[in-house]
């Protein structure tokens, strides 16, 4: 991620951009972005974000751990409120939570199945699986199991590895594709597709599977996550050091626009409770 802006905030080096510049640049990936996520509200105690038009500098932070695409949403958002500040990698004594990543397993609405254990989830995605190997019975336990994925790029793919296939690679004869909204309409034509996706997303013609890790079928909503009730979810961290520019960023990211964006990106918002104590942690307030 070392930018002036790169790596997981957008891949190319920052330039000096006029304040409405960065709002250009933003509106593809925002469109993209809103093409799958739900509308789901933001807490309305999260208050807006201020922008201090002196600011300048550079916001050193770094996801511990963070999902690519948000990190890009996040870091175009921020400099469209404060063009004079570039955003760089760098670690730092601050670690903050500032959003909850879950993933779901999707499916084709006429999947019989609706529970799956993660060991189930990991043989779906080998190959050479049918899905009468889940439990599923009748014609659709002889159909192939067709995995669906975004570019690995995104960040969800990264959590998926760790949490379900034990650091191991993903599977070499997925389909890929380059944005959420593509994945789900392939899927909802895939009967025996299968997908992961940030759990704000959703699609006509698919569904999201209930997880089990120990016993207890629990599906991908925002109160289970938050609650770390549901399998396929963690805390989103940031870190960074305690300098001007890097905490009017952590500012921003516990602001109302700055939960717009997780919601946008498919990932649930912090709970209010904990956005604020990481702000009285940051002495935001």
């Amino acid at each position: 991620m070392s930018v002036t802006q790169t790596s997981q905030f957008s891949g190319k080096p920052a330039r000096s951009m006029s304040a409405g510049a960065p709002m250009k640049s933003l509106l593809p990936l925002v469109a993209l972005l809103c093409l799958a996520a739900p509308a789901h509200a933001v807490d309305e105690r999260y208050k807006p974000y201020v922008p201090r038009p002196e600011l300048a500098g550079s916001a050193k932070v770094q996801g511990a751990p963070a999902p690519a695409n948000l990190l890009i949403l996040w870091g175009e958002s921020f400099r469209a409120f404060q063009p004079g500040v570039a955003i760089s990698e760098g670690t730092g004594t601050l670690r903050v939570r500032v959003a909850i990543e879950a993933l779901a397993i999707l499916v084709h609405k006429d999947n019989p199945l609706t529970c799956l254990t993660l060991d189930e989830v990991k043989a779906l995605f080998g190959a050479n699986a049918s899905w009468g190997a889940a439990g599923a019975t009748g014609a659709f336990a002889a159909e192939q199991v067709r995995p669906l994925m975004r570019e690995e790029r995104l960040g969800e793919a990264a959590f998926f590895r760790e949490a379900v296939l034990d650091g191991g690679a993903l599977p070499g004869h997925a389909a890929h594709y380059p944005r959420a909204s593509r994945l789900l309409k392939a899927l909802a034509e895939t009967p025996g597709g299968i997908a992961f996706l940030p759990a704000g997303y959703r699609g006509e013609g698919t569904r999201a599977l209930q997880l089990s890790e120990r016993g207890a079928c629990v599906a991908p909503t925002q109160a289970n996550a938050s609650r770390a009730d549901y399998p396929l979810s963690r805390f989103v961290w940031l870190e960074g050091q305690p300098e001007d520019a890097t905490l009017a960023f952590f500012d921003y990211v516990l602001s109302q626009q700055g939960q717009r964006d997780v919601v946008i990106a498919g990932h649930f918002t912090l709970p209010f409770v904990f956005a604020a104590e990481e702000r009285r942690k940051l002495r935001l307030d």
